[in-house]
């Protein structure tokens, strides 16, 4: 697919599902990550990022958010979401501007311009957080921080 083509595809994805979903697979900079374009024009709503999971289930829970967004729900910042993961809850931060490069390039061609994102925080199987202590050693950069978390919540 082109570029031209691939443009259309996210016009028209927005304009028949409200977004588009897109996958970034790992390499050796780190974990695949999966994010949205088009919360912020069809909803208002912030971009999601969540990083580290597996693409299908990645999309299938930003599907999900997108979803509860159509209805009227809103992710903000520095709140933790149990309706996301079951028996789990996300934790929702605002993402750094300085990541977007690295992280968001396809949505900044289609903004041209400013655009909030958010990132999906996940727990382990156990419930331990990036942030903590407890967080395996063998996945410490599996999730990376992309922006305040402010204290430990």
């Amino acid at each position: 697919m082109n570029k031209a083509e691939r443009e259309k595809k996210l016009e028209d994805d927005i304009k028949q599902y409200g977004l588009q979903v897109l996958h970034v697979l790992e390499d050796e900079t780190g974990p695949g990550f999966t994010y949205s374009i088009g919360l912020f024009k069809s909803y208002g709503h912030p971009e999601i990022i969540m990083i580290g999971l597996k693409q299908d289930l990645a999309h299938t829970l930003i599907n999900n958010m997108a979803y509860e967004i159509k209805e009227g729900k809103v992710y903000s910042p520095l709140n933790f979401e149990a309706s996301i993961l079951d028996d789990f809850d996300c934790y929702i931060i605002e993402v750094d501007k300085s990541n977007y490069d690295n992280y968001v390039c396809q949505a900044q061609n289609y903004y041209q311009g400013d655009f909030p994102l958010i990132q999906c925080i996940y727990p382990t199987v156990k419930g331990i957080y990036p942030w903590e202590e407890e967080w395996p050693e063998e996945i410490k950069d599996l999730q990376p921080i992309l922006g305040s978390i402010k204290q430990n919540p």
